[in-house]
């Protein structure tokens, strides 16, 4: 049986595994004023930096409705027996639920929708646990219930260097948008039983700020798979990125510890200088 593996773009996912596991990306929509453009084809992060440099106002981003993941699926079936899809998490987009009725009109034998519950590369993750069981001979249930294992365990979190993207959309005060800034408060952001919510933060220069954030997801997720790590991080000086690579790899937890850069829309709602470590935390390799 021929299992295609798709997601939507919020998955972040480096291309080289895009190319090496085959996965079909669908992007989503990102808006700039009156006009419209699709997440990773034609529009990348560095434009959404300029658009809110010059107008002082965010991006808004979009779901594809029931109809164009339905083409989508139909495309993808004309060289697959099965489409095993995986995007952002149901609680996070209304992206799930248009998935699942597309597949429901396609038949539910043809296309399978799982939730990752995560955002970012944690969606990632969901799907590389999959596609890795299906390269190493799993069937198609087998495959099924590796991804909802994994979803169930995805540890998806960030640090937020800049408050500005948050405070214009309407997320943070505009009190608690100064005062974190004048204290140089920087919050932790998890994915917590399917939605993004502050679970912490972090005081001080961004530079040290990192690692303690690593220490703390680390001490926190503590049984982490080793086979893989992804940094994962918006527009951010290289050196922080790699000292955050660097540190982690330090750990001697993870055979690989490799970088992501978020798409456009994930950028689109928590800007630039915001940097996470994820990974699937239930000790299996």
């Amino acid at each position: 049986m021929k299992i295609k593996f798709s997601s939507d773009s919020t998955c972040d996912m480096p291309k080289h595994l895009v190319d090496e596991f085959d996965v079909a990306i669908f992007p989503l929509f990102v808006t700039l004023g009156e006009n419209t453009y699709l997440d990773g084809v034609n529009i990348h992060p560095d434009d959404l930096y300029e658009f809110v440099s010059q107008t002082n106002t965010l991006p808004k981003t979009a779901a594809r409705s029931v109809e164009d993941f339905k083409q989508f699926f139909l495309k993808l079936l004309k060289k697959a027996d099965v489409v095993v899809h995986c995007g952002i998490g149901a609680k996070l987009s209304a992206c799930y639920n248009n998935a699942c009725l597309a597949a429901k009109e396609i038949g539910e034998d043809k296309v399978i929708v799982i939730d990752s519950s995560a955002l970012s590369t944690g969606t990632t993750l969901v799907i590389l646990s999959g596609a890795s069981a299906y390269r190493a001979g799993a069937d198609l249930n087998e495959v099924v219930e590796n991804m909802k294992n994994a979803a169930e365990h995805v540890q998806s979190s960030f640090i937020v260097d800049r408050l500005d993207y948050l405070h214009k959309g309407g997320r943070v005060s505009r009190f608690t948008f100064s005062v974190a800034t004048f204290l140089r408060i920087k919050p932790r952001l998890e994915v917590v039983d399917g939605l993004l919510i502050n679970t912490g933060k972090e005081m001080g220069p961004y530079k040290s700020v990192v690692i303690k954030y690593v220490d703390s997801i680390l001490k926190k997720y503590n049984n982490p798979r080793k086979d893989l790590c992804l940094v994962t991080f918006t527009k951010l000086d290289e050196k922080i990125i790699q000292s955050v690579v660097d540190y982690v790899k330090s750990k001697n937890i993870f055979d690989h510890v490799e970088t992501a850069l978020a798409g456009s829309v994930i950028t689109s709602h928590c800007g630039e200088g915001t940097l996470g470590i994820l990974y699937i935390n239930d000790g299996k390799n």
